[in-house]
């Protein structure tokens, strides 16, 4: 049995970074046989025939929508937060929120 703290170091230091590079190398060979990794499927593309009347779908956005996402934000940012921070705005579905917007209606 050894007291040299040095080779005691140099010791649990082998270890924990060969375990480590065991957990990365393990890491990796999940992320390659990932089942829950969607497959490509190879289909044959069919390419589009010239018309002479080009459809171009646009995209609609309704007004109401953005001065609600406006209202969002300003009120996000009236909190201290800058509209950088601001990831995504969702609705969520909270029955608390359903029902009080049901209430509100009856005033």
């Amino acid at each position: 049995m050894t007291t040299n703290p040095w080779l005691i170091m140099a010791i649990n230091m082998t270890v924990v970074f060969a375990v480590l590079i065991a957990l990365g190398i393990l890491m990796q060979i999940v992320y390659w046989i990932d089942p829950t990794k969607k497959k490509l499927k190879k289909t044959s593309v069919a390419t589009p025939t010239p018309s002479s009347e080009s459809s171009v779908a646009t995209p609609t956005v309704t007004t109401n929508d953005e001065e609600v996402i406006a209202a969002i934000v300003g009120a996000v940012v009236a909190m201290g937060y800058s509209s950088h921070q601001i990831a995504s705005i969702r609705p969520i579905i909270s029955k608390t929120w359903r029902m009080d917007g049901r209430l509100s209606g009856r005033n």
